[in-house]
């Protein structure tokens, strides 16, 4: 019985010894486990990915043309492909760049007519456009559990349009003299980019705006995650005297293999 009695003592004060050292686990020594300011591994980390996700459009059309009774935009869906580097300073900080290729669709659906009710068109618009997108970001990188680090990328990206076309189908219906409603049904594929074709304007090739990502790397060579950009240009072009805010933004999801 008091062998048995010392055996559990032995074994209470073991535990407590083990969560007095678990809980006292100095700030630092946990700290670099997470967050770590070592001499990278790897200067230079060079990755391909593929992207998929969508994309669309913030515009202010309603407030800016009364005419406009209704109008729904909707996102469309968007996949890319691209190569990135990052340059390590540390195992914590790095400065990367990317470039992609991305494919873009977005749709606006919308309800026009006059004061009078005399003309009402519906109006429907299927936005198709390629980009060559360089984003330029700071690269923080956070040791999870073993080989899996968490990475966070924040900064800007610049993009160009390559090419792009707007598929347009108009349902017009106009009252004439007669009292009679004539429907008309009008339908055209301007290009998308500086063109004077488009719908209500035409839309700039660049852009600027705020590149944010984060994934889970596994090991050496795989990652996936998210990233998100958001346009801070108004890409909208018109001669007119009102012109609209027109903002790109954009959702992928993403899968890496790092070299």
């Amino acid at each position: 019985m008091f062998d048995k009695c010392v055996k559990i003592r032995k074994a209470t004060v073991a535990v407590v010894l083990a969560l007095m050292a678990a809980v006292s686990c100095p700030e630092r020594a946990c700290a670099q486990q997470f967050v770590s300011f070592e001499p990278a591994r790897q200067f230079l980390e060079v990755d391909v990915h593929l992207l998929g996700g969508g994309s669309g459009v913030i515009q202010n059309y309603a407030s800016c043309f009364p005419e406009i009774r209704e109008i729904n935009n909707s996102m469309g869906g968007s996949y890319g492909l691209g190569a990135g580097a990052v340059f390590g300073l540390n195992t914590f900080f790095g400065l990367g760049t990317e470039l992609n290729i991305l494919l873009n669709h977005s749709r606006t659906d919308m309800g026009v007519s006059n004061d009078d009710a005399t003309s009402v068109s519906n109006v429907f618009l299927r936005n198709r456009y390629c980009y060559a997108n360089i984003p330029v970001f700071m690269s923080f990188r956070f040791h999870v559990l073993g080989p899996i680090r968490w990475n966070v990328d924040a900064g800007l990206f610049y993009q160009y349009g390559l090419s792009g076309s707007q598929n347009q189908t108009i349902f017009n219906s106009v009252i004439n003299d007669l009292g009679q409603l004539v429907p008309r049904v009008v339908k055209s594929k301007p290009d998308y980019f500086n063109s004077k074709d488009t719908f209500i304007h035409s839309y700039r090739r660049s852009d600027i705006g705020l590149h944010f990502s984060t994934a889970l790397q596994f090991g050496r060579h795989f990652a996936i995650g998210a990233r998100l950009q958001f346009g801070f240009k108004n890409v909208a072009r018109t001669d007119g005297i009102v012109c609209p805010r027109i903002h790109n933004y954009d959702f992928h999801a993403l899968a890496a293999y790092k070299f």
